[in-house]
Protein backbone atom coordinates (compact mmCIF):
# COMPACT_ATOMS: atom_id res chain seq x y z
CA UNK A 1 0.00 0.00 0.00
CA UNK A 2 0.99 3.44 -0.74
CA UNK A 3 1.68 5.58 2.84
CA UNK A 4 0.54 9.24 4.01
CA UNK A 5 4.20 9.71 3.33
CA UNK A 6 4.62 9.18 -0.13
CA UNK A 7 1.11 11.09 -1.17
CA UNK A 8 2.84 14.02 1.25
CA UNK A 9 5.88 13.95 -0.96
CA UNK A 10 4.44 14.14 -3.96
CA UNK A 11 1.89 17.21 -2.98
CA UNK A 12 5.47 18.73 -1.31
CA UNK A 13 6.62 18.58 -5.03
CA UNK A 14 3.72 20.40 -6.73
CA UNK A 15 3.94 22.77 -4.29
CA UNK A 16 7.89 23.42 -3.98
CA UNK A 17 7.38 23.43 -7.92
CA UNK A 18 4.90 26.40 -7.65
CA UNK A 19 7.06 28.13 -5.24
CA UNK A 20 10.31 27.76 -7.94
CA UNK A 21 7.65 29.26 -10.41
CA UNK A 22 7.08 32.25 -8.09
CA UNK A 23 10.75 33.08 -7.60
CA UNK A 24 11.69 32.82 -10.59
CA UNK A 25 8.73 35.76 -11.74
CA UNK A 26 9.90 38.09 -9.16
CA UNK A 27 13.60 37.64 -10.46
CA UNK A 28 12.68 38.37 -14.09
CA UNK A 29 11.27 42.10 -12.87
CA UNK A 30 8.76 42.36 -15.34
CA UNK A 31 6.60 39.02 -13.92
CA UNK A 32 7.17 37.28 -17.49
CA UNK A 33 8.80 33.75 -17.29
CA UNK A 34 11.33 33.03 -19.88
CA UNK A 35 11.45 28.47 -20.52
CA UNK A 36 15.11 28.94 -20.42
CA UNK A 37 15.31 30.53 -16.98
CA UNK A 38 13.19 27.50 -15.22
CA UNK A 39 16.52 25.39 -15.85
CA UNK A 40 16.23 20.93 -15.54
CA UNK A 41 15.94 20.91 -19.44
CA UNK A 42 18.49 20.21 -22.48
CA UNK A 43 18.50 20.93 -25.94
CA UNK A 44 18.13 17.75 -28.17
CA UNK A 45 19.20 17.53 -31.96
CA UNK A 46 17.94 15.08 -34.54
CA UNK A 47 17.45 15.12 -38.23
CA UNK A 48 13.86 16.50 -37.67
CA UNK A 49 15.04 19.79 -35.65
CA UNK A 50 15.23 20.32 -31.57
CA UNK A 51 13.11 20.22 -28.87
CA UNK A 52 13.43 20.54 -25.07
CA UNK A 53 14.11 17.49 -22.69
CA UNK A 54 13.08 17.92 -18.95
CA UNK A 55 14.21 15.41 -16.78
CA UNK A 56 13.72 14.86 -12.68
CA UNK A 57 14.74 12.06 -10.87
CA UNK A 58 11.72 11.05 -8.95
CA UNK A 59 13.06 8.51 -6.15
CA UNK A 60 12.20 10.22 -3.09
CA UNK A 61 8.37 10.29 -4.76
CA UNK A 62 8.26 7.05 -6.09
CA UNK A 63 9.93 3.86 -4.89
CA UNK A 64 12.20 1.81 -7.76
CA UNK A 65 12.35 -1.39 -6.07
CA UNK A 66 8.45 -0.88 -5.58
CA UNK A 67 7.65 -0.35 -8.43
CA UNK A 68 9.77 -3.66 -9.77
CA UNK A 69 7.88 -5.45 -8.22
CA UNK A 70 5.05 -4.29 -9.60
CA UNK A 71 6.44 -4.83 -12.88
CA UNK A 72 7.16 -8.21 -12.11
CA UNK A 73 3.08 -8.85 -10.76
CA UNK A 74 1.72 -6.93 -13.88
CA UNK A 75 4.12 -7.70 -16.59
CA UNK A 76 4.91 -10.84 -15.41
CA UNK A 77 8.61 -10.40 -16.53
CA UNK A 78 12.27 -11.11 -14.98
CA UNK A 79 13.46 -8.31 -16.07
CA UNK A 80 11.36 -5.82 -14.03
CA UNK A 81 12.63 -2.37 -15.42
CA UNK A 82 12.11 -2.68 -18.75
CA UNK A 83 8.93 -0.23 -19.06
CA UNK A 84 8.16 3.14 -19.40
CA UNK A 85 5.18 5.20 -18.27
CA UNK A 86 3.51 7.33 -21.04
CA UNK A 87 1.27 10.32 -20.63
CA UNK A 88 0.20 13.00 -23.40
CA UNK A 89 -0.28 16.48 -23.61
CA UNK A 90 -2.06 18.17 -26.65
CA UNK A 91 -3.80 20.63 -28.71
CA UNK A 92 -6.60 18.77 -29.28
CA UNK A 93 -8.28 15.66 -29.33
CA UNK A 94 -7.70 14.54 -32.56
CA UNK A 95 -5.38 16.04 -36.19
CA UNK A 96 -3.44 18.97 -34.39
CA UNK A 97 0.05 18.96 -32.30
CA UNK A 98 1.30 16.78 -29.85
CA UNK A 99 3.36 19.81 -27.87
CA UNK A 100 4.74 17.12 -24.21
CA UNK A 101 4.94 14.14 -23.71
CA UNK A 102 6.07 12.85 -20.14
CA UNK A 103 7.24 9.71 -19.27
CA UNK A 104 9.03 7.85 -16.54
CA UNK A 105 11.49 5.31 -16.70
CA UNK A 106 14.66 4.04 -15.10
CA UNK A 107 17.76 4.91 -15.77
CA UNK A 108 21.22 4.02 -14.36
CA UNK A 109 19.48 2.62 -11.33
CA UNK A 110 17.45 6.04 -10.54
CA UNK A 111 13.46 6.60 -11.45
CA UNK A 112 13.31 9.85 -13.70
CA UNK A 113 10.53 11.30 -15.26
CA UNK A 114 11.81 13.05 -18.72
CA UNK A 115 8.89 15.68 -20.25
CA UNK A 116 9.78 15.98 -24.25
CA UNK A 117 8.44 19.39 -25.09
CA UNK A 118 7.72 21.55 -28.47
CA UNK A 119 8.75 24.82 -27.73
CA UNK A 120 6.50 25.80 -31.12
CA UNK A 121 4.68 24.04 -33.61
CA UNK A 122 7.87 23.30 -35.65
CA UNK A 123 9.36 21.47 -32.99
CA UNK A 124 6.79 18.89 -33.01
CA UNK A 125 8.23 16.40 -35.50
CA UNK A 126 11.37 16.45 -33.35
CA UNK A 127 9.48 15.71 -30.32
CA UNK A 128 8.10 12.65 -31.49
CA UNK A 129 10.96 11.30 -33.14
CA UNK A 130 13.17 11.18 -29.92
CA UNK A 131 10.08 10.00 -28.40
CA UNK A 132 9.75 7.17 -30.56
CA UNK A 133 13.85 6.78 -29.80
CA UNK A 134 12.77 6.25 -26.18
CA UNK A 135 10.08 4.16 -26.73
CA UNK A 136 12.02 1.56 -28.78
CA UNK A 137 14.69 1.19 -25.88
CA UNK A 138 11.83 -0.51 -23.25
CA UNK A 139 9.76 -3.79 -23.73
CA UNK A 140 6.63 -2.21 -22.08
CA UNK A 141 4.61 0.96 -22.47
CA UNK A 142 2.04 2.17 -19.43
CA UNK A 143 -0.26 4.10 -20.43
CA UNK A 144 -3.44 5.38 -19.13
CA UNK A 145 -6.18 5.34 -21.74
CA UNK A 146 -3.22 5.04 -24.00
CA UNK A 147 -4.72 2.76 -26.37
CA UNK A 148 -7.38 4.75 -27.84
CA UNK A 149 -5.47 7.98 -27.51
CA UNK A 150 -1.58 8.26 -26.26
CA UNK A 151 -0.15 5.56 -29.07
CA UNK A 152 -2.82 6.49 -31.78
CA UNK A 153 -1.84 9.78 -31.44
CA UNK A 154 1.93 9.40 -31.82
CA UNK A 155 1.42 7.40 -35.02
CA UNK A 156 -1.23 9.95 -36.71
CA UNK A 157 1.07 13.09 -35.57
CA UNK A 158 3.85 10.89 -37.39
CA UNK A 159 1.98 9.92 -40.25
CA UNK A 160 1.74 13.61 -40.61
CA UNK A 161 5.25 14.55 -40.43
CA UNK A 162 5.85 11.05 -42.76
CA UNK A 163 8.14 10.20 -40.21
CA UNK A 164 8.64 5.71 -39.90
CA UNK A 165 8.06 4.70 -36.00
CA UNK A 166 10.27 2.35 -35.32
CA UNK A 167 8.92 1.16 -31.55
CA UNK A 168 6.49 -1.19 -30.85
CA UNK A 169 6.41 -1.97 -27.40
CA UNK A 170 4.23 -3.79 -25.38
CA UNK A 171 1.35 -2.13 -23.67
CA UNK A 172 -0.43 -1.83 -20.35
CA UNK A 173 -3.41 0.32 -20.36
CA UNK A 174 -4.18 1.12 -16.60
CA UNK A 175 -7.56 2.41 -17.73
CA UNK A 176 -8.81 -0.78 -18.78
CA UNK A 177 -6.95 -2.63 -15.32
CA UNK A 178 -8.92 -0.08 -13.30
CA UNK A 179 -12.32 -0.07 -14.55
CA UNK A 180 -11.86 -4.49 -14.08
CA UNK A 181 -10.68 -3.65 -10.19
CA UNK A 182 -12.62 -0.58 -9.31
CA UNK A 183 -15.84 0.24 -12.07
CA UNK A 184 -18.18 -1.19 -9.34
CA UNK A 185 -16.77 0.68 -6.50
CA UNK A 186 -15.89 4.08 -7.94
CA UNK A 187 -18.40 6.81 -9.76
CA UNK A 188 -15.90 6.45 -12.89
CA UNK A 189 -12.10 5.51 -13.79
CA UNK A 190 -11.21 9.25 -14.56
CA UNK A 191 -7.52 9.90 -13.33
CA UNK A 192 -8.47 12.38 -11.19
CA UNK A 193 -11.14 10.08 -9.60
CA UNK A 194 -8.74 7.49 -8.93
CA UNK A 195 -6.63 9.65 -7.06
CA UNK A 196 -9.07 10.57 -4.98
CA UNK A 197 -10.35 7.20 -4.24
CA UNK A 198 -7.38 5.00 -4.42
CA UNK A 199 -4.39 7.15 -3.93
CA UNK A 200 -5.88 9.09 -1.06
CA UNK A 201 -5.54 12.83 -2.25
CA UNK A 202 -6.73 15.65 -4.62
CA UNK A 203 -5.43 18.41 -6.71
CA UNK A 204 -5.79 21.59 -5.56
CA UNK A 205 -4.61 24.72 -7.90
CA UNK A 206 -4.34 21.86 -11.15
CA UNK A 207 -4.87 23.43 -14.29
CA UNK A 208 -7.99 22.15 -16.11
CA UNK A 209 -7.92 19.54 -19.18
CA UNK A 210 -9.72 21.80 -21.57
CA UNK A 211 -7.15 25.16 -20.46
CA UNK A 212 -4.32 23.35 -21.61
CA UNK A 213 -4.17 23.87 -25.65
CA UNK A 214 -5.05 27.16 -25.04
CA UNK A 215 -2.08 27.58 -22.45
CA UNK A 216 0.34 26.24 -25.26
CA UNK A 217 -1.09 28.26 -28.06
CA UNK A 218 -0.82 31.73 -25.85
CA UNK A 219 3.19 30.37 -25.11
CA UNK A 220 4.03 29.68 -28.52
CA UNK A 221 2.88 33.07 -29.49
CA UNK A 222 4.56 35.09 -26.37
CA UNK A 223 7.02 33.23 -25.13
CA UNK A 224 5.83 33.93 -20.93
CA UNK A 225 6.51 30.07 -19.93
CA UNK A 226 4.65 31.54 -16.48
CA UNK A 227 1.08 29.40 -17.60
CA UNK A 228 3.06 26.46 -19.33
CA UNK A 229 4.86 25.43 -16.43
CA UNK A 230 1.11 24.99 -14.62
CA UNK A 231 0.98 22.14 -17.71
CA UNK A 232 4.37 20.77 -17.21
CA UNK A 233 3.30 20.20 -12.85
CA UNK A 234 -0.07 18.98 -14.29
CA UNK A 235 1.58 16.62 -16.40
CA UNK A 236 4.53 15.26 -14.08
CA UNK A 237 1.83 14.33 -11.55
CA UNK A 238 -0.28 12.86 -14.44
CA UNK A 239 2.82 10.27 -14.31
CA UNK A 240 3.42 10.08 -10.67
CA UNK A 241 -0.24 8.75 -10.45
CA UNK A 242 0.04 6.63 -12.97
CA UNK A 243 3.12 4.72 -11.44
CA UNK A 244 1.32 4.72 -7.69
CA UNK A 245 -1.94 3.52 -9.36
CA UNK A 246 0.37 0.41 -11.14
CA UNK A 247 1.61 -0.34 -7.83
CA UNK A 248 -1.94 -0.21 -5.85
CA UNK A 249 -3.25 -2.80 -8.70
CA UNK A 250 -0.34 -4.82 -8.24
CA UNK A 251 -0.79 -5.09 -4.24
CA UNK A 252 -4.62 -6.09 -5.51
CA UNK A 253 -5.87 -2.48 -3.57
CA UNK A 254 -9.51 -1.95 -2.95
CA UNK A 255 -10.87 1.44 -2.23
Amino acid sequence: MLSDSIRSRIESLRLSLLEKNRVTRLASGKGRVRLEDVGDFVEVTNQHGKCVLIERQVDQYVSAKTLQAAARVLLGKDDSNDYIFLDLETTGLASTPLFLAGTLYESDGALVVGQLLARDYSEEASLISHLDCLLDAYQTCITFNGKAFDLPYVRERAKYHRIDIKASPEHFDLLHHARRRWKHQLPNCRLMTLEWYILGRRRLGDVASWEVPCIYHDFVHTKDADRLLAVLRHNLVDVLSMAELFINLSEGRSC
